[in-house]
């Protein structure tokens, strides 16, 4: 095991997918880790100020990126590092895999139900 990609939401249900890739780490010293937070880029009536919404995605980025970092993987920040991109979300999961070769993908699910995922959908089940 080399790469272990790890995206992330900022949610309870990430934070409990983080520590399992910190397990990863934990059992393979030489692999290292891809955080990545995914922001959705949709096209809302707020697109009307676009700049706005730009700032805020990017300070909700840096408070996951610092959440996260510093208090799930600190223990291993110089084999952790913290990827912010915008697109879709599982879309974006799987081209930053391929292009990063990773050998493994963790992401957390909120444990919807079926009826749930249907009508919501859910980045974990593509």
């Amino acid at each position: 095991m080399k790469r272990i990609l790890f995206a992330t939401d900022g949610s309870e249900y990430s934070e409990h997918a983080a520590r399992m890739t910190g397990e990863f780490l934990d059992a393979w010293p030489e692999a290292t880790a891809i955080v990545l937070y995914v922001t959705a880029k949709e096209n809302y009536a707020y697109d009307l100020v676009p700049d706005v919404v730009d700032r805020y995605e990017e300070h909700l980025a840096q408070q996951i990126q610092t959440d996260v970092m510093e208090r799930l993987f600190d223990k291993w920040q110089n084999r952790v590092q913290f990827l912010h991109l915008t697109g879709h979300p599982s879309i974006t999961i799987c081209e930053v895999a391929k292009k990063k070769q990773a050998d493994l993908i963790v992401v957390g699910s909120h444990g919807r139900g079926m009826v749930d995922r249907a009508l919501l959908g859910s980045v974990s089940q593509g």
